[in-house]
């Protein structure tokens, strides 16, 4: 009878540790909705010079521990992600853009290996039409940076040339560049962004119709 009893203890008090364990940690969603919401506040674009110091200032040590968080997630914060890109916050849509720029772009320590986010597709290719000029060009980078994954975006990439920004038409080019010969069909409005008025999107342009005509 005692041995029961005993049994019967330490079963409800590994069910009680178990019930405790799972309630005290929040949902991997929950988890990753947060960190989308922790971007926020953190500058746009990225530094492109390291301090010379060697010294990183804060808000970019914590940049890292963010980018390092999601990373760890894997492809469980992907749904945060792509909710952040439709965020009515503009600071949370042009971070989440960033973030899935260097995700597919694998460029950012914390965030390698790189991780599979094609099926964010659909929502980065909604970002290319965003209000905000970093978002539609992150997003198109991103894009880029998935190729040949991602061809189906190419009828987008296409008609972003024509945007009036030019950092917009500057990444649909970029992006386009990366596809190599997949991006044929982009071949008429790449040679009409070499009469462009921006020097830059003509030398854009004129290396991604090198890369899409190269092989």
């Amino acid at each position: 009878m005692r041995k029961q009893v005993s049994a019967a203890l330490v079963a409800i008090g590994a069910i009680f540790l178990l019930s405790v364990f799972v309630l005290g940690c929040p949902p991997v969603q929950d988890k990753a909705d947060e960190l989308v919401h922790q971007l926020r506040d953190l500058p746009t674009p990225l530094p492109g010079i390291a301090p010379g110091n060697g010294i990183l200032p804060e808000i970019e040590r914590r940049r890292r521990e963010i980018y390092r968080q999601i990373r760890q997630l894997g492809t469980e914060a992907l749904p945060a992600l792509q909710r952040g890109l439709h965020h009515d916050d503009v600071r949370i849509r042009r971070n989440v853009a960033l973030i899935f720029n260097a995700l597919a772009g694998g460029w950012v320590e914390e965030l390698r290996p790189k991780l599979n986010i094609v099926s964010s597709l659909p929502e980065l290719v909604a970002a290319l039409d965003d209000s905000d000029s970093n978002v539609r060009a992150w997003s198109a980078q991103a894009i880029g940076g998935m190729a040949p994954d991602s061809i189906a975006a190419l009828p987008s990439l296409i008609r972003l040339i024509n945007n009036p920004d030019e950092g917009s038409r500057n990444s649909a080019c970029i992006a386009l560049g990366a596809f190599g010969p997949a991006a044929r069909d982009a071949l008429p409005a790449l040679r009409g962004a070499l009469s462009d008025s921006s020097e830059q999107v003509r030398a854009f342009a004129r290396r991604a119709i090198e890369n899409i005509q190269s092989h």
